[in-house]
Formats: structure tokens, C-alpha cells, sequence
């Protein structure tokens, strides 16, 4: 990852990263996915094959390093709705905007809105992640 991001760099309004991620919604991130649940996939072995919605927890953590917030910070809450079923096979588009920063007992947070979009452009995914921002260096 390149260099961190002040918290003062930081805008409501952009948008990160500039390009969306590409997460492939492959049959190995599936399995990789349930094995690490501890979920016999028995829901998803069928035709066509789906995916778990939860698997959003995966492609999160990507979209959230894209930010490239210093070491330290904490994630301290989420909400994500989900809109519709994921097919093993897909490509999915991951982007935020930051849509709210402010200070609370001495701490930087910083508050995004995402949303996955399957090729089609569809809306997988939506939701907003709060973050206390890691300490400048």
C-alpha cells in the first residue's frame, strides 16, 4: 500500500478508491468463505450457484485499505443492506464516498457510504462504515 492519508487530507465528498475494485465472486472465495464460517455450503451448492451475502465482509476489508488510513485506526461499526443474490461467476464494482468526518472525545472519525455493483450495474450491496481514523504520524 502507498503512503497513509492525514486525517486533515481527508474530505467529505471523495471518493475512494478513484477506480472501483474488482472482486470476482469466485467458486474458491466461496468455498474459502464457508470454510472460515464453519458453513457446510449446503444453501450453496445448488444451480446456478450463489453466494453468501456476508461474503461482503471479504471485499470490505479491500474497499476499507483503500482509504489508506494510517495503522491504528478502529472500525467501529457498519451497516450493510443487500439487495440482491450474488452468483458464483460474477465481478463485482466496490467504491465509497466519505460522507461524514467529525471529532468525538479527542478521536477522528470518519464515515463512509459504499455500494458493490455487479457488470450489469446493478446494486449488490449498500451500506456506511464508521471508522475512528488511525493517529497521524
Amino acid at each position: 500500500m502507498g503512503e497513509y492519508r492525514r486525517y486533515d487530507e481527508v474530505s467529505v465528498g471523495d471518493v475512494f478508491p478513484a477506480e472501483p475494485l474488482r472482486f470476482a465472486v469466485t467458486a474458491e472465495a466461496v468455498d474459502g468463505f464457508l470454510a472460515a464460517t464453519e458453513n457446510a455450503g449446503g444453501a450453496y451448492r445448488g444451480t446456478p450457484r450463489r453466494a453468501p451475502s456476508m461474503i461482503a465482509a471479504v471485499y470490505l476489508v479491500d474497499l476499507l485499505m483503500a482509504r489508506r488510513s494510517p495503522p491504528g485506526g478502529i472500525h467501529a461499526k457498519q451497516a450493510i443492506r443487500f439487495h440482491r443474490a450474488i452468483a458464483v461467476g460474477e465481478d463485482l464494482k466496490i467504491q465509497a464516498k466519505v460522507v461524514e468526518k467529525y471529532i468525538r472525545k479527542e478521536r477522528p472519525y470518519v464515515v463512509s457510504d459504499f455500494e458493490a455493483r455487479g457488470a450489469d450495474g446493478s446494486l449488490v450491496s449498500s451500506g456506511r462504515v464508521t471508522s475512528i481514523w488511525g493517529r497521524d504520524q
